[in-house]
């Protein structure tokens, strides 16, 4: 099997005239370079014009011979505001050969570069199935890599909810569902891709249904990234709660506290009087302590008594 990463005129000539069938993988091309395979491959000039411009939607255009199929990956950005983006691939197949255009790095078609040079693959169909299964597979680190973001953010709004609590999910929020608006599409686009695929005039099939698989993987990603969207919303309503709940704990302690300052107040008050009995009895130490701090130590150990048998739901 030949991989090749280069517009390699006379070679893909070449290899066209043997009917060997070969992948040509192209990274951050030129528009020089993208026209200069549609000609040596003879693609349709509007499928060309697509990979020029990229920025395209998930979509399957047949043209006769070949077909353009806009596919999407992803991968992890390292950024804590944007931790993983959807990377664009044009995945053009035809009977003869199967070209991929890339403008970013895609660590799964490199290592699927060196798998083939190691173990190589005589059967078309399962080429085009590896490729499109690395590129689907990739999403997967990213599924992990999402899980592990929001555990760690819903563990720390249970813990002691922020504000930036609240920004942080509404970006991750952003990003799943980007994704999974993304993969949705995809798995839907696939289900035509595939049986176009597999009619493609030239192209030698397998017994086994791989690509089959490829749309089932599809499937399972878009509900992954279904479930986390819907965690991320509910994580949303824990951040208010928790909140709530904080706000009644601090009420709750200045309810205690002024409570405990009214009957000192009470008790004071009681005392601040100037009725002659109290005047001309109270006098002494022993009285003050009895009848002042005592009027305000007794009283205090019962509320707070009271305030911890109510704390332990005694009653």
């Amino acid at each position: 099997m030949h991989v090749l990463t280069t517009v390699d005129e006379p070679q893909i000539e070449r290899l066209l005239a043997e009917d060997a069938f070969f992948w040509i993988d192209l990274l951050e091309p030129t528009r020089d370079d993208i026209e200069r395979l549609g000609r040596a491959l003879g693609l349709h000039p509007v499928a060309i014009e697509d990979s020029i411009e990229f920025g395209q939607r998930p979509k399957v255009d047949p043209y006769g011979e070949h077909i353009l199929l806009v596919f999407y990956t992803a991968r992890l950005t390292g950024d804590p505001e944007a931790p993983a983006v959807p990377l664009e691939v044009h995945v053009y197949v035809s009977g003869d050969f199967i070209a991929t255009i890339r403008h970013d790095g895609c660590q799964a078609l490199d290592d699927l570069h060196d798998s083939l040079s190691k173990e190589p693959t005589h059967e078309e169909e399962v080429l085009v199935y590896r490729v499109f299964d690395g590129l689907t597979d990739a999403f997967y680190p990213v599924i992990d890599a999402m899980e592990t973001d929001i555990d760690a953010l819903e563990a720390e709004v249970l813990s002691r909810p922020r504000r930036e609590h609240l920004s942080r999910s509404y970006r991750l929020k952003q990003t799943v569902r980007d994704l999974q608006r993304v993969v949705a599409s995809q798995h839907e686009q696939f289900r035509t891709a595939h049986s176009v695929i597999l009619s493609l005039e030239g192209l030698t099939t397998s017994s086994k249904p791989y690509l089959r698989d490829i749309g089932d993987h599809l499937a399972q990603i878009a509900g992954e990234f279904q479930r986390q969207t819907e965690d991320l919303v509910s994580l949303t309503q824990t951040y208010f709660n928790a909140n709530a709940d904080r706000l009644n704990a601090v009420a709750s302690r200045l309810t205690v506290g002024g409570t405990i300052f009214i009957v000192w107040t009470v008790v004071t008050g009681f005392f601040g009087q100037n009725f002659g009995w109290l005047v001309d009895t109270i006098d002494t130490r022993t009285e003050f302590l009895v009848y002042g701090v005592g009027g305000l130590t007794i009283p205090t150990v019962i509320l707070l008594t009271l305030f911890w048998v109510k704390r332990h739901e005694w009653f």
